[in-house]
């Protein structure tokens, strides 16, 4: 080997020995600059959304019981207990019921038993409670003006009264309207068909069979026999349901 080869031959040893150091040098470098950015990555976060939905699974795992006696302890507190209160059957009454009037003060009460005795739906106390004779008065009244049949003391009816036929009807004619007066003409039944008088069904309706026995019980007891609930007719039903024997 001549000189010239031999220092060919070392420079291309040195320069590959160069290469080796400085890519080693380069590798070792990236590997503990990738070792320390992963070492210093935050942890990954789970959701917002997701991780509020689990804890309140586990928080309601762990106290379900508790929480929904909470929950009902605020409900009832926000939304007390109601009772519910049923109007009469509508189907027991002879058309659509009447608009509830106001209660009555004992005065108009008193009112109207004096103008009903005067006019000749008595005997009445006249001392202002409403009772069964004061209903029934009330009702023969209503029927002899074409009015329906409610049984109730209020103001109106005692301008109806005062009036007379300037009042007008309301287009009742006649027909049982409210649940009070349903409950007379059922008690008016029951004391008839004790009484031995077929009234048909006992249903606190003013029916065909209803009215005849009414009649009838009149005629017997030397009335005069207009087939409709009155005060007179409620006290001798009373009586003679008191004394059935007597008939």
């Amino acid at each position: 080997m001549t000189p010239g080869q031999a220092r060919i031959a070392l420079l291309s040893f040195l320069l590959v020995m160069t290469g080796v150091v400085i890519n080693a040098l380069f590798l070792q470098t990236s590997s503990a600059t990738a070792t320390r950015a992963a070492s210093e990555r935050p942890p990954a976060r789970v959701p917002a959304d997701r991780g509020r939905k689990a804890g309140e699974a586990a928080q309601s795992g762990r106290s379900g019981s508790r929480a929904a006696i909470v929950e009902a302890a605020r409900i009832a507190g926000e939304h007390p207990l109601r009772i519910a209160r049923f109007a009469p059957d509508a189907a027991q009454l002879d058309g659509p019921p009447q608009a509830a009037h106001e209660a009555a003060s004992a005065e108009t009460v008193g009112a109207i038993q004096r103008e009903l005795t005067t006019r000749g739906y008595g005997p009445l106390s006249g001392d202002g409670s409403i009772d069964l004779a004061t209903r029934a008065a009330i009702i023969a009244f209503e029927h002899d003006h074409g009015l329906a049949l409610t049984g109730e003391a209020s103001e109106r009816l005692l301008q109806r009264i005062l009036l007379g036929a300037a009042a007008g009807g309301d287009g009742g004619g006649g027909k049982v309207r409210s649940a009070q007066a349903e409950d007379i003409v059922r008690t008016v039944q029951r004391w008839l068909a004790a009484l031995g008088y077929p009234v048909g069904r006992i249903d606190g309706r003013l029916g065909e069979d209803t009215v005849k026995a009414i009649r009838d019980f009149e005629m017997d007891k030397g009335l005069v026999p207009k087939g409709r609930v009155s005060a007179d007719l409620v006290v001798r039903l009373r009586e003679a349901a008191a004394k059935p024997s007597l008939r």
